[in-house]
């Protein structure tokens, strides 16, 4: 039934993103269109929009990826590595990102007319993630006056990120209100396929997500330490590998897979990504690509240790830098060679802030353990033995540093290697701490690392006036450089 389900919903958005650029749609008109269900309840609109959601977190195919510095494209053809990007790629985020949050509108409807406080949760959730994303990617967007059911709004006016990101605390916090526990059962009606109604890990989920946003908020506002300290102190986190937010395709709920993308012929490590884990020998590096070898099979490239060298190619060069480079590990297409979870939030990355949140002394506590747990576990997912894993914490250069801005180093090396395949959610790390180094090939259309994408041409089309406003209060226009809110 939900594969029916999915197909004829993907028609509704289709005719829904006419309108997508507006972030309105004119509900009159597909309340009208004859393939649209009038009947779908929470339950599958839930999954439905957790595996869109899920997937928006690491895709953006191959363009997160690019911007984060994972990737470098080696066919000559393709060139976001070095920022010249084509009107779509805006598109592909921002189109589909408000696709979603129409879904998410119904879901929420349609739990406040049936007392379904689990359901309603998990939407506001979801829509703290994905609109967290739109404003961190571009800046200013509609927010208050977008995706307004049947008011038909068609020219909204654009929010400034600190407004969203506040008012978004407060969403989350209404979500935590809503996941009670109880003793008849949640999520009664099914469709959840994250945690399969468990209240207890969607609470945790809601908390983790506010770390993930505080820790961003208190470059620009440090009273919001004591919030992460309590947040932390909260034990309210999430604290297993089993509690990772993502969706893993076993064919329940009838949902389909999709692979992350890239061959070895077109998509090489970016020399960033490639260099951090050699200064390791991180044993996650055979699970992740493809070492190059010669027609015989043998290692082109070794150091000084013998050691293999996964290489990389710095991102942003000129095509006739690219093709001096020979025997580029080549990423695989997913989780150790095979379909890859979408994943919204892991167990590492909240280790990650934890650690890094007791270096900076915002709460007390031991740095190492949660240093060491997140490597751990991200080492799990990528399937690692036990064993080996227990090696490469004993590396001298892996064992936390005594001292402070060291180890901070460490951390956050460990916290982009757990993006991967999360590509913006490395860059925008990259962005909150400048950390690692990124490469400014000679061939990027700026001089500095991106710092936003530019809105989708047909914007200033059919919202001038509001997409004018909001360009005006960015320092630098529609550009890439023109700074965030929180970016350092």
């Amino acid at each position: 039934m939900i594969r029916t389900i999915l197909k004829n919903k993907s028609l509704i958005w289709a005719a829904a993103m006419i309108m997508a650029f507006t972030s309105c749609y004119d509900f009159e008109e597909i309340n009208t269109d004859p393939t649209r269900l009038t009947n779908i309840d929470a339950s599958s609109l839930l999954t439905q929009v957790a595996f869109d959601a899920g997937r928006r977190s690491r895709s953006y195919g191959t363009i997160g990826n690019y911007i984060g510095q994972y990737w470098t494209n080696t066919s000559l053809i393709d060139q976001r590595h070095r920022y010249d990007f084509r009107g779509s790629d805006s598109e592909a985020v921002y189109d589909v990102i408000y696709g979603i949050r129409y879904d998410i509108f119904d879901l929420k409807q349609r739990a406040i007319n049936e007392g379904l406080d689990d359901y309603l949760a998990a939407g506001l959730i979801l829509d703290v993630y994905l609109t967290n994303y739109l404003t961190d990617v571009f800046g200013p967007v509609p927010f208050n006056e977008s995706v307004q059911g049947d008011q038909l709004n068609f020219t909204p006016k654009f929010d400034m990120q600190e407004e969203i990101y506040r008012a978004n605390l407060d969403s989350l916090d209404k979500a935590y209100g809503l996941l009670e526990t109880r003793p008849g059962g949640n999520f009664i009606r099914g469709g959840d396929p994250f945690y399969f109604g468990d209240n207890e890990k969607w609470r945790k989920l809601s908390n983790s997500l506010k770390l993930r946003m505080l820790m961003k908020m208190v470059n620009v506002d440090p009273s919001l330490e004591d919030a992460i300290a309590t947040l932390i102190n909260s034990g309210e986190l999430i604290a297993s590998d089993d509690e990772t937010c993502a969706i893993i395709y076993d064919g329940r709920f009838g949902l389909e897979p999709a692979n992350a993308t890239g061959t070895a012929g077109s998509v090489a490590l970016a020399e960033t990504f490639a260099e951090l884990l050699h200064e390791t020998l991180d044993p996650r590096r055979p699970k992740m690509a493809a070492l190059g070898v010669d027609t015989n099979g043998d290692t082109i490239n070794v150091d000084n240790g013998g050691n293999p060298i996964y290489l990389g190619v710095p991102s942003g060069e000129d095509p006739d830098i690219i093709r001096e480079f020979n025997g580029l590990a080549a990423p695989f297409t997913g989780l150790n060679g095979v379909t890859a979870p979408s994943v919204l939030l892991s167990y590492a990355e909240v280790e990650f802030y934890i650690a890094e949140a007791i270096l900076q002394g915002y709460v007390t506590g031991d740095a190492t353990m949660h240093y060491e747990a997140g490597i751990r576990s991200n080492c799990l997912w990528w399937g690692v033995e036990e064993d080996e894993i227990d090696s490469h914490l004993a590396k001298t250069n892996v064992e936390l540093s005594p001292d402070k801005e060291v180890a901070l180093n460490q951390v956050w090396r460990e916290s982009y290697i757990n993006f991967y395949y999360q590509g913006y959610d490395g860059w925008l790390n990259f962005r909150r701490v400048r950390f690692p180094e990124f490469n400014i090939g000679s061939a990027m259309l700026t001089d500095q690392i991106m710092k936003r994408m530019v809105y989708p041409p047909l914007l200033k089309a059919v919202n001038e006036a509001n997409y004018t406003d909001a360009v005006n209060r960015l320092d630098k226009g529609d550009d890439l450089l023109s700074e965030g809110w929180w970016s350092k």
